[in-house]
């Protein structure tokens, strides 16, 4: 007996100081443990003078202790995790910004010094033409060229305009909006998009921002075109001039995507890069069917909102 009393006492103050050096640290389970630890010595002591009640509060605490320990070990466990999520999330957001800096450079790269390069071919070719006008098969080879090299050129300047996002620095998010959704409306006739908003031309916001939310409805069209097969896409971007909030909303009339497909351990690449730019701009992406009810064509709304 004494034995094992001179041991719940060793192990209720290893116990005690380690609740005093995590409280120490901010550990809110610690502070709310050390005044339950308080107040049962409150109740305790007047009560150390009866027969055996000594080994029964020995005991008592050796019990509570356990379950202390064993919720400390769980949410450190837990504590662990979210630690993990949080360094994965701030790795994919410089990832982010680095694979934006990249596209920047290539943009800029393929405006400056390969599309001038392009045209002065085009130009060269041109002044062949009368030089072998009086060869047939040379002039069926140059015409080909000529078409080939202006395929290249309509396909470089498509590249640019996809890659591009310096044109929000140039012409405002608004008209950067404008602009992608006519580039969408000349490639497919299908669906339809529609781009409503309340904003002025020039916005406040950092250029971090702007580049994010621009990227997030264009990837929102993007999914809409390739896998919705819907008619109709409506974008709608919004601003509380007094709380000085955003709010987005991407929605379409499409097949709509499956609880599965919405859910974040399953989605894909697109969506989830979606989801931590919004969480970057300080949002949480919210992704619903338009018509539930609808089991053929429910669409698709993607939303969120954030404040400057």
């Amino acid at each position: 007996m004494q034995f094992l009393l001179f041991a719940s006492g060793v192990f209720l103050i290893v116990v005690f100081v380690v609740s005093i050096v995590l409280a120490i640290r901010g550990s809110r389970t610690a502070k709310y443990f050390l005044w339950i630890w308080a107040l049962l010595m409150t109740v305790a002591i007047p009560m150390m003078n009866r027969e055996n009640v000594i080994p029964h509060f020995a005991a008592g605490l050796m019990f509570l202790f356990f379950i202390y320990a064993m919720y400390m070990a769980v949410r450190y466990g837990i504590e662990r995790v979210d630690v993990s999520h949080e360094e994965t999330r701030l790795v994919l957001a410089e990832s982010n910004r680095r694979i934006d800096e990249e596209r920047r450079t290539l943009a800029r790269r393929l405006h400056d010094e390969v599309n001038p390069q392009l045209l002065l071919t085009r130009n060269v070719l041109k002044r062949l033409e009368p030089m072998v006008a009086d060869n047939t098969k040379a002039v069926a080879l140059l015409s080909s060229a000529s078409e080939m090299l202006n395929d290249a050129y309509a396909e470089m300047r498509d590249i640019i305009k996809n890659t591009r996002i310096e044109i929000i620095d140039s012409i405002g998010l608004i008209a950067a909006l404008e602009s992608l959704v006519a580039h969408y409306t000349n490639i497919s006739d299908k669906p339809s998009i529609t781009l409503e908003h309340n904003m002025l031309k020039k916005l406040t916001l950092s250029e971090a921002s702007a580049i994010s939310l621009y990227k997030i409805i264009r990837e929102a069209i993007f999914n809409a075109i390739k896998h919705s097969k819907a008619k109709q896409v409506h974008v709608s971007v919004q601003h509380n001039k007094m709380l000085n909030t955003y709010s987005v909303e991407v929605s379409d009339d499409g097949l709509g995507m499956s609880a599965t497909e919405r859910n974040t351990e399953h989605a894909g690449i697109g969506l989830i890069d979606m989801r931590e730019r919004v969480r970057v701009l300080g949002g949480t992406l919210k992704v619903q069917a338009v018509d539930p009810k609808n089991m053929v064509w429910p669409g698709t709304k993607i939303s969120f909102s954030f404040s400057a």
